[in-house]
């Protein structure tokens, strides 16, 4: 029996989508997935890092990802919970430990004072929060931690295709010393 005859649609290949109909790697609904590189899952999020705008008046160039707003309790009242565009920017930071106390640096523009975002398994450090006090013209009367924006440093990170590929994690790793070896035998 010939299975492009069949009728069953399921047997069918699908036709290519249209260029109309392709959805846009600035958001999707994809979820791309990213770990240290310890292998540890850190970070999902709707938007490639490479597609995430990059921080220009720092050395570190770090991407910019937004945070989804704190959850708050579901009334009856309040069901207007999930009211974001379907292909709106989605990102979560998910095994990450966060370092309570602020990190000062001294920058061409001042000081910084950095909240850190650790690997859960190695403490590599992958990302950082910034203080309130930095963003004058937002929001005067916020203190502390601003949490609606992680910065998420370049190379930290390697995309789970990659990871089980085995491509990028050597290179990544070697950027900040870690050395990596096979051993093809042990003898006892």
């Amino acid at each position: 029996m010939d299975i492009s005859l069949s009728s069953r649609p399921h047997f069918f290949a699908p036709a290519s989508p249209s260029e109309a109909t392709k959805i846009s790697l600035a958001a999707s609904n994809t979820v791309y997935t990213y770990h240290c590189l310890c292998t540890h899952l850190l970070l999902a999020t709707t938007t490639p890092l490479p597609s995430l705008p990059t921080r220009q008046n720092s050395l570190d160039k770090a991407h910019m990802m937004p945070l989804p707003p704190p959850p708050t309790k579901v009334t009856t009242a309040t069901k207007h919970i999930n009211n974001h565009a379907p292909n709106d920017h989605y990102g979560l930071l998910l095994s990450t430990k966060l370092v309570h106390t602020p990190e000062m640096l001294c920058t061409d523009a001042g000081f910084e004072k950095r909240y850190l975002q650790k690997c859960g398994r190695c403490a590599l450090t992958v990302g950082y929060q910034l203080d309130w006090a930095q963003f004058q013209d937002e929001e005067k009367k916020k203190v502390g931690r601003r949490d609606d924006i992680v910065f998420l440093l370049p190379d930290g990170f390697v995309t789970t295709r990659d990871m089980v590929l085995g491509k990028s994690a050597d290179a990544g790793a070697q950027k900040f010393g870690v050395v990596t070896e096979m051993v093809a035998e042990v003898k006892a």
